[in-house]
């Protein structure tokens, strides 16, 4: 019974405190304070594949040179390449690996105190989600002024991708864990073409796909840790849609 007990008291503890976020981990919200640190390292997010480290080392690249940008009186210690990768180096020379560093605050803090920074920004990169959902609906291409325009039908069809990852911020000389969200990314691609041109119709790739999200995602995640100083930088962002009206059975279609 008290075992019982324990098992059902802890999660709910966790979300009493801080809350859990959907990958378990607990949430902390909370904007770190970065306008009060001389110096911030911003280590490698890290992921399970190798074709999602790629995905991580980019995003980590994007992140860091946006808020070395922003905040120009800090000193930004993070890995430009294969050769200038300061984080990397000092990883070895400790003996540690990223996923260490992402799981143990304490291991974070080291590898920011070796950096001779003040806090560092880990992160670990979830598997990204690529769909592609075909709309068979026959529309009508109505004119600027609401009626029909010509006779060819059309159809849709949507891509999308969704990037999440859990990004932690840790203090140097406490081994204080002070951020911790898990930030997503969802970006979306509308296409409408004529039903006897749909074999001719191109679509992004996966590769543009992931792409969009090595850029997009890094300025959600500044946005997240920086609020107060940014721009809104929504989570859902449409990048594609046709400069089309169509209209079907149901009424005028909406791409969103």
């Amino acid at each position: 019974m008290v075992r019982f007990f324990s098992i059902l008291f802890i999660p709910l503890l966790c979300l009493a405190m801080v809350g859990c976020g959907g990958d378990g981990e607990p949430n902390i919200t909370t904007p770190p304070p970065i306008t009060n640190a001389k110096s911030i390292a911003v280590a490698p997010f890290f992921a399970e594949s190798a074709e999602i480290n790629d995905l991580g080392r980019r995003m980590t690249i994007n992140l860091a040179t946006r808020l070395e940008i922003i905040f120009k009186e800090a000193e930004w210690v993070y890995d430009l390449s294969s050769k200038v990768k300061p984080v990397d180096d000092k990883l070895g020379e400790l003996g540690l690996t990223l996923d260490q560093v992402y799981a143990d605050p304490a291991l974070a803090a080291k590898l920011g105190q070796a950096l001779g920074t003040d806090m560092i920004i880990i992160g670990r990169v979830e598997e990204p989600k690529l769909t592609r959902q075909d709309y068979n609906q026959l529309l009508m291409k109505q004119g600027r002024q609401g009626g029909i325009s010509g006779t060819s039908t059309y159809i849709r069809t949507r891509l999308t991708a969704i990037g999440r990852i859990r990004v932690k911020v840790v203090d140097s000389s406490s081994s204080e864990l002070i951020f911790s969200n898990r930030i997503r990314s969802y970006l979306k691609y509308w296409y409408a073409y004529q039903t006897q041109a749909s074999e001719q119709q191109t679509f992004k790739s996966d590769t543009d796909r992931l792409a969009d999200l090595g850029k997009y995602l890094p300025l959600r995640i500044a946005y997240m840790l920086h609020p107060t100083g940014l721009k809104l930088e929504p989570e859902e962002q449409i990048l594609l849609k046709p400069d089309l009206i169509l209209k079907g059975t149901g009424g005028f279609v909406e791409f969103n």
